[in-house]
């Protein structure tokens, strides 16, 4: 290889490593973390560099509940809408997941609930920074960038 060829050959890898970083890898990161994120949802924790179990619900223990209450999952509600909701949104370089749903903030980070004084909803983390979704990203960035290098 010439050096003429070597620096086409290096100026077509830069391309294919900033194409990768600013719109591949965005949306394979954020299907992914989206995924992990519901893995948390149906598993009732949240993983970061740990797991911290989601406190149990009242209905849960209370003796007057029946039926299908008493077994269901904490946050699926009758619905499952909450765990339905998450999504992502990808930009230049950045991925943003998220929930759309009014209520996912006061479960996700144990806000006041209700009208008036309200109460305050237990913090039940579903979704937020966490070490394996910073370790998933790390991954991903690796593999795209040695498959690139190796072409």
């Amino acid at each position: 290889m010439s050096p003429e060829q070597f620096k086409i050959h290096l100026q077509r890898q830069q391309q294919s490593v900033s194409r990768a970083i600013t719109k591949q890898l965005p949306k394979i990161i954020g299907k992914r973390a989206v995924s992990i994120f519901k893995i948390n949802f149906q598993l009732e924790v949240f993983q970061d560099g740990g797991v911290e179990k989601w406190q149990v619900v009242k209905r849960h223990t209370n003796p007057r509940t029946i039926g299908t209450a008493k077994t269901r999952k904490i946050l699926t509600g009758k619905t499952g809408d909450l765990g339905r909701s998450l999504k992502y949104e990808t930009g230049v370089a950045s991925v943003t997941v998220y929930s759309d749903v009014i209520y996912a903030d006061v479960h996700n980070e144990g806000l006041r609930a209700g009208r008036g004084k309200g109460f305050k909803m237990p913090k039940r983390q579903f979704i937020g920074d966490s070490k394996e979704i910073d370790d998933m990203i790390e991954r991903e960035i690796d593999q795209a960038i040695n498959k690139i290098l190796k072409h």
